[in-house]
């Protein structure tokens, strides 16, 4: 791959980010992350964190900082929102391309860079923001710095890899130190580079490390006490494995098997080859051009794994690294059978997105289903002419570009439509209501907060709503409570009625046109 045709191939990359950067943040997560963002920079109090005007104890600031400051110069939207977090993504793009690089030729580097920038798993995170995308490209901006300074020495090196792991840090909590330390220690270990800790100016990481995260640490221990440090510290990522957390599921010890199946693709199949032929090597203690891929991906995979609360998107730390031993699976690979296999990937993933464009949601989708068409023509043509081997990449990026600018143009907008939070706060704060006559009964969300501009009033029953109900005030609730007002005589002069669905809780009932209405919940704004 030359450079023109890599630099157009992460051109693709930006347009289906770019489509995807004015959507609606999506709840729970990152409607409240924006929210609070928003909170904090109408409080314009940095070192404090509030959720609905209460202390806050879970997430580190990094997130919030950034985005407010964002709202500050660009205003409030949801592309200023995501734009901070969106050029992490892409400076983990320039990290996972550097680090490859670092033992491997450029080719390889270019694909592996653009295996993470083109699998779904970064579609995902560009789009649904919260604190992992900033956390995953700065892990994999530590890794490269890091393995960089273990073979050059170089002063900024070690200095930019001590940065990348502080905004790790103030993004996700310890995984920022301990995904590096696993991939970079797995090396030193499996190469057998001990004098590299013998370097006297390690000295100055825990010193620079502290001086980043003593503004965070001050206001922890200002809000919560000595409670907020050991939380940050060690409740909130280590305490998931003790059972110190509060935050425990019944997911099982292989959850994540399945998880990095999908938030690879398309590229699953040769990310499996890669990660078992370097895993093969290193019990077989075959050289490795370097053993942080295969340690830091392995390690981080099984300590989220015995974690007693798991979510999909703990993952995306780990990808870049699978992305890169992917790419080197690409390039080293002779044999036919598993190009033929994986071209079934972006064959499927094709007709899937053709279905859902053309069947699940077909007012509008013209265009979209040109752009499909004329890809998969484009795809067939190619195969014929050039042959496997030389347009299976090529092919596989492109269709998944097609694919990110369908979701992104075309499939979200409709989903996000259903999101009856944010359309009742952006319908409330359009009409100029303020806190005084806008509320919710038993019905609130961070993204109902983000989008009125600030924490909805709640009411609990009934007897609350009867004091506030007057001439002016519009009421925001479900059907149940909708009956139970007018039952008591708060009879709404006018009711617009929306429809409501988790989307980032997606399933398959509403992709189906005939079933969708069975998933979708009434949700009213009752004007009095």
């Amino acid at each position: 791959m030359d450079r023109r045709t890599f630099h157009i191939c992460l051109a693709g990359i930006v347009l289906v980010t770019v489509l995807g950067a004015p959507l609606d943040v999506m709840e729970v997560d990152a409607a409240q992350y924006a929210s609070m963002s928003r909170d904090m920079l109408a409080t314009d109090d940095w070192t404090h964190l509030h959720h609905r005007g209460r202390d806050y104890l879970d997430k580190p600031p990094l997130l919030f900082w950034i985005s407010a400051l964002s709202f500050k110069l660009l205003g409030v939207s949801n592309w200023s929102y995501k734009l901070p977090s969106i050029l992490f993504a892409f400076l983990g793009i320039l990290s996972v391309h550097r680090f490859t690089a670092l033992y491997a030729p450029v080719a390889v580097a270019r694909t592996a860079s653009l295996m993470f920038g083109g699998c779904a798993a970064f579609l995902l995170m560009t789009n649904d923001v919260r604190c992992d995308t900033i956390l995953t490209a700065s892990v994999i901006t530590a890794i490269w710095l890091g393995m960089a300074w273990l073979e050059q020495r170089r002063w900024w090196q070690l200095i930019g890899a001590v940065l990348a792991v502080g905004a790790g840090m103030l993004a996700k909590g310890p995984m920022g130190i301990m995904a590096p330390a696993l991939a970079i220690g797995g090396h030193v270990i499996v190469t057998r580079r001990w004098r590299a800790l013998a370097d006297a100016r390690l000295l100055l990481v825990p010193v620079l490390l502290a001086v980043l995260l003593l503004p965070m640490c001050i206001g922890l221990y200002e809000q919560h006490g000595m409670h907020g440090l050991r939380f940050y510290f060690w409740e909130q990522s280590f305490g998931r494995i003790t059972g110190e957390n509060r935050w425990k599921d019944d997911s099982s010890l292989f959850f994540f098997t399945h998880e990095v199946i999908w938030q690879v693709l398309p590229w699953t199949v040769f990310v499996l080859l890669g990660t078992c032929r370097e895993g093969m090597a290193l019990v077989r203690r075959v050289p490795l051009p370097e053993a942080a891929s295969i340690t830091g991906a392995l390690l981080v995979f099984v300590a989220l794994s015995f974690s007693r609360f798991k979510l999909p998107h703990y993952l995306y730390v780990a990808v870049p690294l699978f992305c890169v031993m992917g790419a080197r699976a690409w390039h080293a690979e002779e044999r036919r059978w598993p190009v033929v296999v994986h071209l079934f990937v972006p064959l499927l993933l094709w007709v899937a997105a053709l279905v859902l464009v053309c069947w699940s949601f077909p007012e509008g989708a013209g265009p979209f289903a040109a752009l499909l068409g004329v890809m998969g023509i484009i795809a067939v043509m190619r195969l014929r002419r050039v042959g496997l081997h030389r347009t299976t990449f090529p092919i596989t990026f492109w269709t998944i570009c097609a694919i990110g600018i369908a979701l992104n143009g075309h499939i979200y907008p409709q989903l996000l439509s259903y999101q009856a939070n944010a359309v009742a706060g952006r319908w409330a704060a359009a009409q100029g209501f303020d806190k005084d006559h806008f509320f919710g009964l038993q019905q609130s969300g961070t993204a109902l907060d983000f989008y009125f501009g600030g924490p909805v009033p709640w009411l609990s029953n009934v007897d609350e709503a009867r004091p506030v109900v007057a001439a002016g005030v519009v009421i925001y609730t479900d059907a149940p409570h909708r009956r139970m007002l007018e039952e008591a005589g708060l009879v709404p002069q006018r009711v617009i009625g929306l429809k409501n669905y988790t989307v980032q809780l997606l399933g398959v009932e509403v992709l189906h046109p005939q079933l969708r209405k069975t998933v979708l919940e009434d949700r009213y704004l009752l004007i009095y």
